[in-house]
């Protein structure tokens, strides 16, 4: 798991730090519900099921220029293996918050998955790349490991 969260990073901060591809979204196009609701979760529910199918090429289908060059089909192939083995298939997540930008949005989701008891903190990064809304970043952590003591803080 460490690995995973690891490599997620890694390739976050290839992301985030490459600024000089993304162009900034005006701050009025980032809005909470409107973005969330018509945004944020299809897409993020659309890589979730993406990572249960193990389907390299829907995955990618969102994924900003500059994750799809730093995470190719053999990261997304052994990102798989070791979240079926560790945590077993996503089920069911839940927004916890979000962080708003202009330049990007941050959703904090607590996910459940089919051998765990306690959620996993899924953290995805949105940003605005030539006019589309993509992935720029994935991480999944277990919330203990993300600073929460208790197993199921967001009751």
């Amino acid at each position: 798991m460490q690995k995973i969260i690891v490599m997620l990073s890694i390739c976050l901060l290839f992301c985030l730090k490459a600024g000089d591809v993304y162009a900034a979204e005006p701050a009025e196009v980032w809005q909470y519900e409107k973005n969330i609701e018509q945004v944020a979760e299809p897409l993020t529910e659309q890589m979730m099921k993406s990572i249960n199918d193990e389907n390299y090429d829907s995955f990618q289908s969102n994924l900003s220029a500059k994750m799809k060059e730093v995470f190719p089909e053999s990261s997304f192939k052994k990102m798989v293996g070791d979240l079926k083995d560790k945590v077993g298939i996503y089920k069911t997540k839940e927004v916890m918050n979000i962080e708003l930008s202009t330049e990007y949005m941050v959703i904090n989701y607590k996910g459940m998955f089919s051998q765990m008891t306690d959620p996993i903190l899924i953290r995805v990064v949105l940003i605005n790349e030539n006019g589309k809304t993509c992935i720029g970043g994935l991480w999944f952590n277990p919330m203990k490991l993300a600073g929460h003591t208790d197993p199921n803080p967001f009751k």
